[in-house]
């Protein structure tokens, strides 16, 4: 059955006792907030001083399904109050139903037309080099001629954010890890705390080194996706003299950190040495925060903060360094603020992390960091979160309180396959965390403040994945420049003879004349092509299961507003549970050989190129919910009519 109907839905959590809020009686489903012109301001009113307090809870990920699950076996049972007491449904996503999307809906009330955040990552048509597509980060750059050119990041999201309009208005807010909220705002009126986009200290997504002394083997490279690996000599009983590597220096080497490591002679502890710092610490144990500077020539220190997980001592050394944490204190690109207050936040907790990708996923797919320490670290950062919620909650000093955990997202990232279990397993483990945690709130809470719970989408197994450009490529519509040549960030192509090619999770580009770099497709041989490309993707069959990777194709460019065509793929993959594009897809690659593999990861579930109406979030609120089929860009227009402001868009009042 496609999708999840609200029907079916409302049966399942009756089933289990559960009774959900619903419309209210006498309410009509729409509630519609009048929209403003396209591209002009939205009005604002000063909030009277009466207007109540609201508080937002995101937990990226979380699957309607599984919440079902969970709440007839009752295991949630705050959530199972909260549902009782108010309303609950599953929340339409976007399309594509991924994170950068979502949150910009989330955040702008608009559909990805119209925000112009398509997915994960971009191309630049002219050059078909890939890009981050929510912002552009660009570390700092060391020129002998120039001098030195210190990091910056551009936001390139469309459209007001509410919070945004909301601090126009005087609305005092606290944002805390509101993925892609990034570059932070700087409110006037509000506390910030940067979440997903905030780069690590090597202004990547975020990137792990693994020290070993295990002996490399054949193929073994020193660069994994995100991360690197620093082989060591046997050190027993002795200490070594390494360096943990930073960014690129003036001579285009790494600048580095002097590390000391010393492993004694009954191998049973491991010490470490960094910046000043140094702790002795046994298999098993993670270290507390390093502090870490990187020095060049003309240029300010960058300064950040990295802590270890000694993983194995007794055969040889395994070492996981986390990703270097941009420092609060002297942040070389902004975290938020105000930057006294951000300092005290970051100190919750014995030292939250500050990078956005802030569950190493990387590590655990290149067998780095064990997944059961992985979620061990995963629950203490939702512990670190919920700790600063609390305070924020209690100050008082807000209005406006959103707070956003991406652990529920990440453990079904690399625990999927537990939900074959019956307590779901590691997923079950921190949904019942999230539970908690909005038990917690609701205690909090002063007399008059709504609380409304989210998920920005929901999630799939990803056993099998699709090879894009190499499927193209058997059509005859990608062309490598040479017989079994390597195709890797779109290099290695013929692009005289490419007439389609594909990058990002399901985002398939024609190879447009006067759009692109080395176009190949006449303006009015586009029509054809896409035509012809969309009908053979649904007919694909995997010969393995027997089953359609494709459950849909999607037209986005010519849908696309003004301005904005250029940047949208012009089709869009939605894949059948189960499936995805290939990794090496993702980042515009075109293996040799067949179009369909199996997914080689950790990483077993996704939901970045699946279909809409089968990947749903849910959405609780103790006000209850006056339309029936409510949808993530409704959550904007809430908020802003909820304190006195117009939203603009197709946004509609949930209560």
């Amino acid at each position: 059955m496609r999708g999840i109907s609200r029907r079916g839905f409302i049966k399942g959590c009756a089933a289990s006792g559960l009774l959900l809020g619903g419309c209210k009686d006498g309410d009509a489903p729409g509630g519609e907030t009048p929209a403003t012109a396209a591209g002009s301001p939205p009005a604002v009113k000063k909030p009277a001083a009466t207007d109540g307090r609201l508080v937002v809870l995101g937990f990226d990920g979380v699957d309607p399904r599984l919440v079902e699950k969970m709440l007839s076996a009752g295991l949630l049972p705050n959530l199972q109050k909260l549902a009782r007491e108010g309303g609950f449904s599953p929340l339409g996503s976007t399309s594509p139903p991924n994170s950068p999307v979502a949150w910009s809906t989330f955040a702008t009330g608009k559909d990805p037309t119209e925000h112009g955040v398509f997915g994960f990552l971009r191309r630049t048509p002219k050059s078909y080099l890939p890009g981050t597509a929510p912002y552009t980060i660009t570390g700092p750059r060391f020129g002998a001629e120039k001098g030195y050119t210190p990091p910056s990041a551009v936001s390139r999201r469309q459209g007001p954010d509410f919070w945004n309009v909301l601090d126009g208005a005087g609305v005092p807010q606290s944002l805390l890890f509101v993925p892609y909220a990034f570059p932070p705002p700087g409110l006037k009126h509000g506390r910030v705390f940067a979440g997903l986009g905030a780069p690590d200290l090597r202004f990547t997504n975020s990137s792990f080194t693994r020290f070993t002394t295990e002996p490399a083997r054949a193929g073994d490279k020193d660069r994994v996706a995100g991360g690197r690996i620093v082989r060591l000599a046997s050190f027993l009983g002795s200490a070594i003299e390494t360096a943990l590597e930073g960014v690129r220096g003036p001579d285009k080497g790494y600048l580095a950190a002097p590390l000391r490591l010393e492993l004694n002679q009954d191998r049973s502890a491991l010490t470490i040495e960094l910046g000043g710092g140094k702790q002795t610490l046994p298999a098993g144990r993670r270290s507390q925060w390093f502090p870490v500077r990187f020095e060049a020539r003309g240029a300010p220190p960058l300064l950040g903060r990295v802590r270890f997980h000694v993983i194995a001592l007794k055969n040889e050394l395994e070492l996981y360094a986390s990703p270097i944490q941009i420092d609060p204190a002297s942040p070389a690109l902004s975290l938020g603020g105000p930057g006294a207050w951000l300092r005290e936040a970051a100190a919750v907790h014995g030292g939250l992390p500050t990078v956005g990708w802030v569950h190493d996923t990387s590590a655990v797919n290149a067998s780095a960091l064990p997944p059961e320490l992985f979620l061990a670290d995963l629950l203490d950062t939702m512990d670190g979160r919920a700790e600063l919620l609390a305070r924020e909650l209690d100050a008082g000093a807000s209005r406006l309180v959103v707070s956003v955990f991406t652990g529920t997202d990440r453990v079904a990232h690399m625990f999927y396959r537990d939900t074959a279990k019956p307590d779901l397993g590691a997923l079950g483990r921190v949904y019942a965390r999230m539970d908690r945690i909005v038990g917690d709130t609701r205690k909090r809470l002063k007399q008059g403040t709504k609380l409304i719970v989210l998920s920005d989408h929901g999630f799939h197994a990803f056993d099998r994945m699709l090879h894009v450009n190499t499927w193209l490529e058997a059509g005859g519509w990608f062309k490598r420049s040479a017989k079994g040549a390597e195709v890797k960030f779109l290099r290695g192509v013929d692009w005289q003879k490419t007439r389609a090619y594909a990058l990002g999770n399901g985002q398939v580009y024609v190879n447009l004349v006067g759009r692109e770099g080395q176009g190949s497709v006449a303006p009015d041989r586009r029509e054809a092509v896409l035509a012809a490309i969309e009908a053979k993707l649904l007919e694909v069959k995997d010969p393995k299961t027997g089953a359609k990777p494709v459950r849909a194709v999607y037209r986005v460019a010519e849908n696309a507003a003004a301005g904005l065509q250029d940047r949208a793929p012009d089709l869009q993959i939605a894949f059948a549970p189960g499936y995805r594009s290939s990794w090496e897809t993702s980042l515009g690659g075109a293996p040799v050989g067949g179009f369909l593999a199996d997914n080689p990861k950790v990483w077993c579930g996704d939901h970045a190129a699946s279909d809409r109406p089968e990947t749903p979030g849910i959405l609780l609120s103790d006000a209850g919910l006056a339309v029936k089929d409510p949808d993530l860009k409704d959550l904007s227009a809430t908020i802003l009519t909820y304190f006195g402001a117009r939203a603009e868009g197709a946004g509609r009042k949930l209560f």
